[in-house]
């Protein structure tokens, strides 16, 4: 069946299901959600939920099928989009970043119970990064929405939230700064520690802070003066909790200026830059399992001007950079994928090969078209061939 008809069939599927469920139902569908890729495919009433098995290398292996539509017209306007979609680390929830008209909301998909709601409720604001283990979230609080909107001893004074996915619950921790200052913020694997950047405004740098995961012990870790790749942010701790990436992004109105893709250790100290990296796209790295190299994406028309303003000017592949050796190299280039962009790496569990997705930009009518390649990313070349795994696949926002 084509996706256009899958999705505007969607709002039957999803009003037909039943609700009732067991608790053993609930735990084995959390298991089972982790083998699922998740998408948010265009359709004509607005962005609907969909979902497709994972193949060998984490690519679907068949059309994705619609779940659930967002609802309330989103997506139905050119203005809307989907910054990121995420699994929960216990399969039971997954946050979808929507920006629409006056400022983003997250919406959680309940994968047991296959319902959407908006969480925390009556608030603006951006989704992070999940917590490890279950189905709390970090999350930027920007702007109460009614007499219904969550306070914080009787006023709107937020910094950093911990939401509960499942309720909407949150718990407020100080950062020495209001919300709208927060740029990043990423719990460590062991969920003890969060590391997170704040800026007083454009063209004014950042600063880097660490603390405990309740707000105490809060250590200034480095700030950077403003100007070229000054903003903090992207954080992603390595699998052994034994090293920080992130990226440094010019702070400059200029929207897509190439950013320094650079590591520390957990303390903060033994800060190297390890390449350039695409910049303001919002393309976080990923470490390996092996906690040795991260995948990376890297813009490849540096020279383009457009591509500092224009996000469909952007021409980028992937980079795997070896941490301890800084040796990088590209894969995915547009000479190999015959698009323009390469990007959302995911590593094998042997640390050898990535998956990724290859497109032309987007188109804000009807959505994308990405095709998923592999790469053997040990090979001893400087840009391994990557091999196509899908053709491509219709009507797609986002992807997770």
């Amino acid at each position: 069946m084509p996706v256009l008809l899958l999705v505007m069939s969607a709002v039957v599927l999803f009003s037909s299901r039943n609700n009732s469920t067991t608790h053993s139902q609930i735990h084995n569908a959390a298991i089972t959600a982790h083998n699922y890729r998740y998408y948010m495919l265009k359709g004509p009433g607005g962005f609907v939920l969909a979902r497709a098995a994972k193949g060998p290398y984490g690519e679907p292996s068949e059309t994705p099928q619609p779940l659930a539509p967002l609802g309330n017209g989103f997506g139905q306007y050119e203005t809307d989009s989907v910054g990121s979609i995420q699994l929960s680390p216990d399969g039971q929830y997954l946050a979808i970043d929507g920006v629409r008209e006056g400022g983003e909301q997250v919406w959680i998909y309940d994968t047991q119970r296959m319902t959407v709601s908006l969480q925390p409720p009556a608030v603006m604001g951006n989704f992070l990064h999940w917590l490890p283990g279950g189905h709390s979230f970090l999350y930027r609080p920007m702007f109460p929405m009614g007499p219904n909107a969550p306070m914080d001893g009787g006023g709107w004074n937020p910094g950093l939230w911990i939401v509960d996915a499942a309720t909407g619950a949150h718990k407020n921790i100080d950062i020495g700064a209001p919300s709208a200052s927060l740029i990043d913020a990423a719990a460590s694997p062991d969920g003890s520690r969060i590391v997170y950047s704040t800026t007083p405004g454009l063209g004014m740098g950042s600063d880097t802070f660490l603390m405990r995961s309740d707000g105490s012990n809060r250590v200034h870790l480095f700030s950077t003066d403003g100007g070229a790749q000054s903003v903090v942010g992207l954080f992603a701790w390595s699998p052994d909790g034994k090293r920080i990436a992130y990226e440094r992004i010019s702070d400059s109105s200029t929207p897509f200026l190439p950013s320094g893709l650079w590591v520390m250790d957990s303390q903060g100290g033994g800060q190297q830059r390890l390449a350039d990296a695409d910049g303001g796209h919002g393309y976080a790295p990923v470490w390996s399992p092996d906690s040795h190299k991260i995948a990376f994406v890297v813009r490849t028309n540096v020279s383009d001007q457009r591509a500092d303003v224009q996000e469909e000017a952007l021409q980028s592949a992937i980079g795997v950079v070896d941490v301890d050796s800084g040796h990088s190299r590209l894969v995915g280039l547009p000479a190999q994928t015959g698009v323009q962009m390469s990007i959302n790496p995911l590593w094998m569990s042997d640390s050898s090969s990535i998956t990724f997705t290859a497109m032309n930009p987007a188109n804000k009518v009807v959505g994308g078209t990405p095709r998923y390649w592999s790469a053997d990313v040990l090979q001893d070349q400087s840009s391994p061939q990557p091999v196509p795994l899908t053709p491509a696949i219709s009507h797609v926002v986002a992807e997770g």
